[in-house]
């Protein structure tokens, strides 16, 4: 006994010191980027979503607005990028290109770059819980001569997008104006039809700047500098903050108090504090290289897939804050509740309570439809049986990891529409549940699909579990009846023995109890069933799906690529769920740290799938934020060795 308490004194001790450098490497990361990457950081409030890795600047950046149902996306429009930020020495501009990138606490962007012995640096900020962001900036003086240095930003606003999947221009008036109660030290920039839709603002203490507007250009502009001698030795810093609002006073006094932060307390401090909420929010595997993809697909999940709408300030999900996302700014129970959600549980509770509280009220009424936009309302209809099941199966795993049984009385009435909502999709004949839709959003004539109904199977139990909790003991064995029915069902109907080369019986991806379809779907793969608690990984007829999915007898296997994992005729690719469900897989997961480890992404954030011969990232699925927080968690549940 007294070699295993000391054995267990230095596992843990090993395990603190892990955990304790994990901490001190949050500050600098380095970050590998290519060329067209970007790097996006954000808030609750505002994205930043195409910080340009060759040379720092912001392309756009939007907000989530309730009255638009999806993005406010600002541009520069054809006049360039939104925010461009720049240096000189002596009146001749540095060229701040293809700078080296560290991120802070895996979110904070900073670029760094030397040029004829002068140091620039330049990051991007937008702290927790601020209406708005700031970019800092900073020359250090290496020569032996002082030099009179300008740093510097133009700000433009040449469009308004509303954005739902592809970006509407908003038609209306811009304008700039200066910033009231700044002191002249700011610009204000308002989208107007009969009145104020929306505002934006930049401020710049300790700088001036020129403002123009039509007739004399396209679009109301600013470009605000400031322009000191510097000795050698010396560092200058400068700092720009953006402000968002409903009209020119909020948006002004979102940079306002963000200035005025700063000004008390020092940008050092106010990153110090950023950095500490979003190290909470983190964790950590013992290996640099996992907790580098991770922390920042958790992070992203946790910014780009939620946020507060500027006009209601309500929580609300969508799949990506980020308008490179190809079906960006709309809802599905799917990738919020199954995908985005675990992620959540996984770094910030709190987060995941408002996240259900959202589900059950706000989308609630329409569950298991197709999408949704941002309110509610119906943006693609058809049912999907996997998103009537989501919001069950969150509630359940929300309630397994905190117990909070108090949040489930409080939604006992949404609980009971759920589960009628699930119930009535059930086809007595066939003994299965039936849905128009699949897991990748298509419509195939065999209704029964197997994955969906494995879900349906396991909502069942945990329908059956939470009217247990909450005393009701008829309708939890009720629960549990029909989910033993369904299982018995499934491993009916749901299984083949004609797959070529299989050897034997595997489950069929969906049937109609006639022509069952060999095939697979990865966002509602049958290699998910183990995880779902259906069969054990060693069950002779999910070991023969498995081997049958992977060999040259499936189409869509590409079982002979470097990075190949099964994907589908919708999805020809190695999918970034397929790569999750491989990790938690023994059979799996060596494959999958291949793919995962082996891929540059999007620039370190999860993309909808890579190429199965050469790793790159599909580009119409970049910028992936629901299912960033899904593998996220597959890494954390087969890697992390800390408590949370």
């Amino acid at each position: 006994m007294k070699g295993r308490t000391s054995m267990s004194r230095i596992a843990r001790l090993l395990l603190w010191i892990a955990v304790a450098q994990a901490g001190w490497a949050q500050s600098g990361i380095p970050v590998k980027l290519g060329p067209t990457d970007v790097i996006p950081t954000g808030n609750e409030w505002i994205a930043l979503p195409t910080i340009r890795a060759v040379d720092g600047v912001l392309g756009s950046f939007n907000v989530l607005s309730m009255r638009d149902r999806g993005l406010l996306e600002v541009t520069g429009g054809t006049a360039g990028p939104v925010l461009e930020p720049y240096f000189a020495v002596d009146g001749k501009p540095i060229a701040f290109q293809n700078p080296e990138w560290t991120l802070r606490s895996y979110w904070i962007p900073e670029a760094q770059l030397t040029v004829d012995s002068m140091k620039a640096t330049l990051m991007w900020c937008a702290p927790p819980g601020v209406r708005g962001a700031f970019l800092r900036l900073t020359l250090t003086n290496n020569n032996s001569k002082a030099a009179k240095v300008t740093l510097g930003v133009r700000g433009t606003f040449g469009g308004l997008n509303r954005v739902t999947y592809t970006p509407v221009e908003l038609l209306g008036e811009r304008r700039g104006a200066p910033a009231p109660w700044t002191g002249g030290r700011g610009e204000v920039f308002s989208f107007v039809t009969s009145d104020t839709h929306f505002s934006w603002a930049l401020l710049y203490p300790g700088s001036r700047a020129e403002v123009n507007g039509p007739p004399v250009s396209i679009a109301p502009s600013a470009d605000a500098s400031q322009t000191v001698t510097l000795d050698p030795g010396k560092t200058a810093e400068a700092h720009f903050a953006v402000g968002v609002g409903v009209e020119e006073y909020s948006a002004t006094q979102s940079a306002r108090a963000l200035t005025e932060m700063i000004d008390r307390e020092g940008t050092d401090k106010v990153l110090d504090d950023a950095e500490a909420w979003l190290s909470k929010r983190t964790r950590t595997t013992g290996r640099a290289d996992l907790d580098m993809l991770m922390n920042r697909n958790f992070l992203f999940t946790r910014m780009y897939a939620w946020g507060k709408s500027l006009d209601t300030e309500q929580v609300v999900g969508i799949t990506s804050r980020s308008p490179r996302y190809y079906v960006s700014a709309a809802y599905w129970d799917r990738d919020a509740m199954l995908w985005s959600f675990p992620g959540l549980l996984d770094t910030d509770r709190d987060m995941a309570r408002s996240t259900l509280e959202y589900a059950l009220t706000v989308q609630l009424r329409n569950t298991g439809t197709h999408s949704r936009f941002i309110d509610g309302i119906v943006l693609e209809d058809g049912l999907e049986l996997d998103e009537a099941d989501a919001p069950v199966v969150a509630l359940h795993s929300y309630l397994e990891r905190t117990g909070d049984l108090a949040f489930v009385k409080q939604h006992r009435a949404d609980l009971d529409f759920l589960r009628q909502r699930i119930l009535e999709n059930f086809e007595p004949q066939m003994g299965l549940y039936i849905t128009l839709q699949d897991a990748q959003d298509e419509y195939r004539k065999q209704g029964f699909s197997t994955y969906d109904n494995v879900l349906t199977w396991r909502t069942l139990k945990d329908l059956g579990d939470m009217y247990k909790q909450l005393g009701d003991a008829e309708l939890s064995r009720e629960m549990a009846s029909k989910a033993d029915a369904l299982r018995a069902a499934i491993l009916k109907i749901c299984v083949t023995s004609d797959a070529p080369g299989a050897g034997g019986p595997i489950f069929v991806s969906a049937t109609d109890g006639k022509t069952p379809i060999l095939a697979d779907v990865p966002p509602g793969s049958l290699l998910k069933l183990p995880f779902l608690g259906f069969v054990p990984e060693d069950d002779p007829t999910f070991e023969r799906t498995y081997r049958w999915l992977h060999s040259p007898n499936y189409e869509w296997s590409y079982s002979d690529e470097r990075f190949g994992l099964p994907g589908s005729y919708r999805v020809p690719f190695t999918t970034s769920w397929s790569v999750a469900d491989h990790l938690r897989l023994k059979a799996g997961r060596d494959k999958a740290m291949k793919v995962l480890l082996g891929s540059d992404w999007d620039g370190g954030i999860i993309t909808e799938g890579v190429s199965a011969s050469t790793g790159k990232a599909d580009q119409a699925g970049r910028a992936f934020a629901t299912a960033a927080g899904y593998v996220a968690d597959a890494i954390c549940t087969a890697f992390c060795r800390d408590a949370h």
